[in-house]
Order: structure tokens, then C-alpha cells, then sequence
């Protein structure tokens, strides 16, 4: 059979054929390399968040954002098992933390007390339990009254206990499993919580009361909420000692402050100044007074903002108010009374983003005459008072007549920019002395100098006199400060001067002495036994100044006290502090009750400091029954005052009673200054912490979860017991901090996401297998045309 010419046409197809499945055997090649590498990219998007779950982020990678935290937030520790869970955390920890998703505030403003309510919900993304710090940025001045953490099933309630009982069951429950919760790092602004055995991927909803306080300043209150806080650092603390025997106190060594404000004595959440320093031993110090040497470790936070805030607010002034606004959020409000004083206030969204403090603002209605508000609280039988004494609002405040003494420090402490500071500080507080005042001028290192032997008038020539002698001051030498104070208290007026004058002292220094505690002795034995009627204001210089013995002489002398930083502060800070001294709305201030119903009354502050333009003063009592009517008796400018107060039962209030404990508790530890005995000092204090469950230098918040009944055991132990090996590596794993990955939240979508990947890379090859199942049946049938096995048509 003969092959016709157009069919040996087709049978020359077979070069192009050929070289058409080269090419084609090319692309496979690589299509094979790039379905791998697809497949390979897959997998990984699977299982990688499997892995980070278990694994840290560096601390490079961690420092790439480090601005800003917003709201409260729970950082998780690094399970290591090389750490001694007894042992301190490592200063090279890093931290990362989760945010809630939800946080809840309710508040209860009465007069200057707010009681707040925080609820804040957080989710632990990690496969196993671990260990993590609770944190919420507080007001300085707050007290914590309850804390309580749900974490799955389980309840915990904080209490108070003493401080040493109170990290023995932390750190029992924690060995044991137990969930448990410890205050262990106290700040004025911030409230630190550990919390032990954070089951794996659960809900821990952290409940927190406290109270906060309301600012009052030139007729204007103001609510502050922190949702936000900003990165710090924890300087390493330097330690300080008391020698009893000598009555010498802790020092201040300015270079080694960052601090220019410490916080109080007995503040809740801060135990004592970290600016205190000394060449003793720690372990001398009475216990309210020693610092922790240990430094924090560094913490570094991403700044995340997705927690959703709701707040509801009862305001209750007690007395008229109007504008009522935030400039942080806008508010919805609704009056509940006809008085003026009562509103319910809510934010206008139900919920938002929690990334600023909240910021509430409201007036008081002005009247010529001081104010008074009154709250009242029963506790176990015991009746507790808030009196807030509000001054009057007037264009012109009449000026007292004053018989002052300037006391400037010149130590070679001072030298540089903290002695052109202190100089012109005194220049300007000389250029707002009247006529009616009387001045002097003692200038102090190792030794003492005075302008004048006594006071003399404020004429045109001793200013001049005293400008000139300031001129010539320069900083050298020791800092002896008992002696210039004593010769401050018992110098003797002018005879040109009034009888009424009153003696203020006022005292320009840095505060760098080592004997505190002799000059508050000195203070007090001047108004205890001697009688003497003087206040005492303090002006803290420079960078880093004593702010512990500048807050602590300014209240044993009655007085206030100022921190000024750098020049540029000097004159509205001078010009603002001495025409506030110049102008007390009340002095001398004394309460007198029914001495036949009220025959034991505790009243704090023990000594009524007085009441100035501009800002409120409280003062809480507690007695036996309840107090209907205070007479107050005081001294204006020109004539005594007297008012009789009538108390308004009805007005209660939360928190009275924590705040006059607060005040005890602070009157306490001042004793020992002056020589109380230190066991009956630590054990009254205690006693009153655990009376009205508030925080203390001697007590500790601790929240352990309760053991379960016995059945609830067995079943638990049956249902762990699968998990017992992964719950015992937690458990000796449980000391350094974790940073959280960054992706720990967002896994579901990557899985997913590799999921759709190894299922188009099966698409792929099916279609891949179908066309070469084609090209290799039109091979086979040009094979057979070319070979004659076919016939053609």
C-alpha cells in the first residue's frame, strides 16, 4: 500500500514535534522547582505558629517598638529551667505583654474621694501555663482595697496580710500549682501584681477596687483615669540607714537620684523614696524604711491599642457645681437632683479604644465664704467623717502680716546651676514683701551666717541690703542645717513689727543632709514643747532635690512645699509660691465636738495644716457615734472665724474609713522620727492595715485560690494526669519574663492561609498530570501515523 505525498507532508511534523517536547520537558523542570518551593512556603505558614508559641522574640526585635503602653496589660515570665524560682529575675528579661480586650469602670466620685471599679479582661494565647505580672497605671495617692483575678473556673480574692506571711503563701501556693497573686513592686503611679500558673490559652478577668483621688486647684476639680502609660525605667535603689541611737536619719545623695519627686512616707503602693540614701546597712533601718537593691529588669512593650473602654460615673460634689466636661472623650450627662450637686455621667459611644487617659473636669459654684462638704461611713460599728473645706473665692485676697525668715542653703552641694537657682529665688521672694512685713536672711554651710541679727522691716533700704548680701553668696563647705533652723525658731522679731505677725521660715536648700530625722525632731519639739506658732515651707533645688525631707519637714512644720528644676522655673514658681504664702484663707484651724457624746475621737491630720486660696484641705475623723454638728473655729487675715457645720448623714460615702486609716498609718510611721517605740509602732500599724484592709510598709496584698473539695481534687487530678509531665516542666520553669511573638494573636489567619496553599498545589498538579496525560496520547498517535500502524483517512 502506497503512502500518498500529502500524507508524507504530515509525517514531516515529526522534527517540530521533537524539538516542541524539549521545550516542554524545560517548563516541567521548572515547574516542578516551583510547585516545591510553594509547597515548602505552605507548610511553614501551617506550622509556624505552632512554633513561636513556644519560642521568644530578641530582644532586637522587641526594641523595634518602645514608645508607648497603653492601658493595664499582663506580661508572661520565660520558662527557664536553669532558673532558681526563689532566686530574683534576671536584669536581661525581656517582657512582652497582652492588653485586654475589654475593660469596664465604674466610679463613685463624693466630694474629693473617688471609688473605682475596674474590670479588664486578658487572654493567655500560649499551649502551656505559665507565670506573668498583672500591671495598672495608678494615681499617685490611690489605695487598692480589693483585688480579684478569675482565671478559667477558678476564683481568687486578694487580702491583706503581713508582708512576710504574705510571700510565704505566695510563694507555697506557687510551688504547690496553686494560682496565687502577690503585690511584689510598688510605684505611686503604678499598681504590679504576680500572678502564678496562668492556665494555657484561658480567659483571667482581673477585678481591681481603689480609691483615686479628685484634684481640686483654682475653683476647678478634675477627674484623671489612666487607660495609658508610658515606658520607664527602674534605676537601681541605693540603700540608707537610721541610727537609733543618735536619731540620725536617712540622706540624700543627689547624684544618685533620677527622681525628682519620691513618694510618700507611708503612700499606698510605694513603701519609701528610692532617693534615700546612706553609708549604713539596710539591715538597720526600721522596716518601713528600707528600699529594695534589687534592679527591675528592662521591659520591652509593644504599643498596642485595641482594648475597648465603657465608664459610668455617679458624681456626688456635696456641693454646687456646673461645667461639667472632658476634654478627653465626649460625655453624656444626666442631673440627679435638683441641687446641683449629683449627675450621672457616661461616655457618649457604649465602648472606646482604650489608648488615653481619661479626663473629667468640673466647677465649683464661687462664694466669698469657705465651703465645707461633708461624708459620712459606718464600718463594724464604728462611724467615719470626711470634712473638705473648700476656700472662698474672692477678686482680691486680703495679705496677712508676716514675720519671715529665708534660710538659703550655700553647701558645696550647691555649686553650679542649683546655687544661680537658689540665689534667684530668694531675689524674687524678696521683691514680694510688703510694708507689712518683716525679713531676714540666713545663709548656711558649715557655718552660719545671718544678714541681721533679728528681723527687720521690709523697707526699700534692707532689701537693698539683703540683695547686695545675696550677691555675694557663694556655694562651698559642709551642710550643718540644725543650727540655722534653730536660729530661725527662736530669733526675735522687730519691735516695729506686730504681735499677730506670723513667723514663716522658709527654706531654699537641695536637702543633701544625713540627719533628717534630728531636724524633725527639731521641728517638732519647737511646736510640742515650746509652743511655738510657725510654719515652715520648703523650696527643693536642682535637679534631683531631697523630695523626702522636703515633704516631710514641710509637714511637721505646718507648711508646704515647691520644687523648682531649672531656671526657667524660678520665677513663676517663686511668683506663684509666696503670693500663696501671703494669702491663707484660715489659719489656725481647730474642730471642737460635744466632749459629753464624743469623748474618743481620732482626727487626721493630728495638726490642721492651714487652708489656702486655690486649694481644698479634708480631714477625716472617726468616733464611737455618729457626728451630727462641728463647731470650727480659725483666723483669717483680719478677724477670727467661726462656723458651725451641721453633718448631713445621708451623704454617705466609700473609702472614708481607708482614707482616715491611710492618715493613721502615716501618723504611725512619722512617730518613729520622733522616738516611738518600733515594735508597738509596727504592730499598731498592722492591726489597722488588717482592720481596714489597706496597704502598708509591714502588710502585702496576697490572693490565693482555695483548695478544692475532695471530689473536686480526684476529678482534677484524673483529668491532669495526662497533662502531669507538661505541668512539672512549668513548674520549675516559672522565674524569667517572656516577650509574647508578635503574631501569637493572628495564627488562625496564616493557618488558614497554608492551608489554601497546599490545596491549590494539589489543583496544580492534578491539571499538570492531566496534560501530560494528553501530550503523551497525541505522542503516542503520531507515533503510530509515522509508523503506519494506524490507518489514515
Amino acid at each position: 500500500m502506497f503512502t500518498s505525498k500529502k500524507n508524507l507532508q504530515l509525517i514531516d511534523y515529526k522534527n517540530s514535534y521533537y524539538c516542541q517536547q524539549q521545550r516542554k520537558k524545560r517548563r516541567y523542570k521548572w515547574f516542578k522547582i516551583s510547585l516545591l518551593l510553594l509547597l515548602i512556603i505552605s507548610l511553614a505558614l501551617v506550622f509556624m505558629p505552632f512554633a513561636q508559641s513556644s519560642q521568644l522574640d530578641s530582644p532586637e526585635q522587641i526594641n523595634r517598638s518602645n514608645a508607648l503602653i497603653h492601658g493595664p496589660q499582663l506580661l508572661f515570665e520565660n520558662p527557664n529551667k536553669n532558673q532558681d524560682p526563689n532566686k530574683s529575675q534576671s536584669t536581661n528579661s525581656a517582657m512582652r505583654a497582652t492588653f485586654p480586650v475589654d475593660i469596664k469602670a465604674n466610679i463613685e466620685i463624693n466630694g474629693l474621694v473617688a471609688y473605682a471599679e475596674i474590670k479588664q479582661t486578658f487572654i493567655n494565647p500560649y499551649t502551656i501555663a505559665l507565670a506573668g505580672k498583672y500591671q495598672f497605671p495608678l494615681l499617685e495617692n490611690s489605695a487598692v482595697k480589693q483585688l480579684m483575678i478569675k482565671m478559667g473556673d477558678v476564683e481568687i480574692l486578694g487580702e491583706i496580710m503581713e508582708k512576710r506571711a504574705a510571700k510565704a503563701i505566695y510563694q507555697k501556693a506557687k510551688k504547690q500549682g496553686r494560682k496565687a497573686s502577690l503585690v511584689e513592686q510598688q510605684r505611686p503611679n503604678l499598681f504590679t501584681n504576680n500572678i502564678a500558673n496562668i492556665p494555657a490559652q484561658s480567659t483571667v478577668v482581673v477585678t481591681l477596687k481603689f480609691i483615686m483621688p479628685v484634684s481640686f486647684s483654682q475653683g476647678k476639680f478634675n477627674l484623671r483615669l489612666p487607660l495609658a502609660l508610658t515606658d520607664r525605667y527602674q534605676p537601681r535603689s541605693t540603700s540608707y540607714s537610721f541610727n537609733e541611737s543618735s536619731g540620725h536619719s536617712p540622706g540624700h545623695s543627689p547624684e544618685h537620684s533620677s527622681e525628682r519627686s519620691p513618694s510618700n512616707f507611708t503612700r499606698d503602693l510605694t513603701y519609701v523614696s528610692a532617693n534615700i540614701s546612706t553609708n549604713l546597712s539596710p539591715k538597720e533601718l526600721p522596716e518601713p524604711f528600707k528600699t529594695s537593691t534589687t534592679r527591675s529588669p528592662t521591659t520591652h512593650i509593644r504599643s498596642v491599642a485595641r482594648s475597648q473602654s465603657s465608664i459610668n460615673i455617679v458624681l456626688n460634689s456635696g456641693i454646687p457645681i456646673t461645667s461639667i466636661v472632658s476634654d478627653s472623650h465626649k460625655i453624656q450627662l444626666r442631673e440627679l437632683n435638683s441641687e446641683q450637686n449629683a449627675y450621672f455621667i457616661t461616655l457618649d459611644k457604649t465602648h472606646v479604644i482604650s489608648d488615653k487617659t481619661f479626663d473629667l473636669t468640673w466647677q465649683l459654684i464661687a462664694s466669698n465664704q469657705p465651703q465645707i462638704s461633708s461624708f459620712t461611713q459606718e464600718v463594724s460599728g464604728e462611724h467615719y467623717t470626711l470634712l473638705t473645706f473648700f476656700p472662698p473665692e474672692t477678686a482680691v485676697a486680703q495679705v496677712i502680716a508676716r514675720d519671715i525668715i529665708f534660710i538659703i542653703d550655700t553647701s558645696g552641694s550647691m555649686q553650679g546651676g542649683s546655687m544661680q537657682q537658689a540665689k534667684a529665688s530668694l531675689q524674687l521672694a524678696l521683691l514680694q514683701l510688703n510694708n507689712n512685713d518683716s525679713f531676714n536672711i540666713i545663709a548656711f554651710d558649715n557655718e552660719t551666717e545671718l544678714l541681721f541679727p533679728v528681723t527687720h522691716m521690709a523697707s526699700a533700704d534692707n532689701i537693698s541690703t539683703a540683695q547686695q548680701f545675696i550677691d555675694n553668696l557663694r556655694a562651698n563647705g559642709g551642710t550643718e542645717m540644725y543650727r540655722p533652723l534653730s536660729n530661725a525658731l527662736m530669733m526675735k522679731k522687730d519691735k516695729a513689727q506686730s504681735a499677730k505677725a506670723i513667723r514663716q521660715i522658709v527654706f531654699i536648700t537641695d536637702g543633701a543632709v544625713a540627719n533628717e530625722f534630728e531636724l524633725m525632731q527639731l521641728l517638732n519639739n519647737a511646736q510640742e514643747n515650746f509652743r511655738l506658732n510657725f510654719r515652715l515651707y520648703t523650696v527643693g533645688i536642682g535637679v534631683a532635690p531631697n523630695g523626702y525631707f522636703m515633704k516631710k519637714a514641710a509637714q511637721f512644720g505646718r507648711g508646704s512645699y515647691v520644687f523648682i528644676q531649672n531656671n526657667r522655673e524660678v520665677q513663676r514658681k517663686m511668683n506663684h509660691f509666696m503670693t500663696k504664702i501671703s494669702q491663707p484663707a484660715l489659719t489656725n484651724i481647730d474642730l471642737m465636738l460635744d466632749n459629753q457624746i464624743h469623748q474618743q475621737v481620732e482626727i487626721y491630720p493630728k495638726k490642721i495644716p492651714d487652708l489656702y486660696f486655690g486649694e481644698p484641705l479634708q480631714i477625716a475623723l472617726k468616733s464611737q457615734f455618729p457626728i451630727t454638728s462641728v463647731q470650727l473655729t480659725a483666723e483669717t487675715a483680719s478677724t477670727p472665724f467661726y462656723q458651725q457645720l451641721i453633718i448631713d448623714d445621708r451623704q454617705t460615702s466609700k473609702g472614708i474609713s481607708s482614707l482616715w486609716a491611710r492618715g493613721k498609718i502615716e501618723d504611725l510611721v512619722d512617730s518613729l522620727i520622733v522616738g516611738a517605740n518600733k515594735d508597738q509602732v509596727k504592730s499598731q500599724v498592722i492591726a489597722t492595715s488588717l482592720n481596714h484592709q489597706i496597704i502598708s510598709p509591714y502588710t502585702s496584698f496576697i490572693a490565693v485560690e482555695k483548695q478544692p473539695e475532695a471530689s473536686a481534687l480526684l476529678a482534677k487530678n484524673n483529668l491532669s494526669s495526662v497533662k502531669k509531665p507538661q505541668d512539672n516542666a512549668v513548674k520549675a520553669h516559672e522565674s524569667l519574663l517572656v516577650a509574647m511573638p508578635q503574631t501569637s494573636l493572628d495564627w488562625q489567619l496564616q493557618f488558614l492561609l497554608g492551608i489554601a496553599l497546599i490545596l491549590l498545589n494539589v489543583v496544580l498538579i492534578k491539571i499538570r498530570n492531566i496534560a501530560w496525560l494528553k501530550n503523551a496520547w497525541l505522542a503516542s498517535r503520531a507515533f503510530k501515523l509515522v509508523s503506519g500502524n494506524e490507518k489514515t483517512h
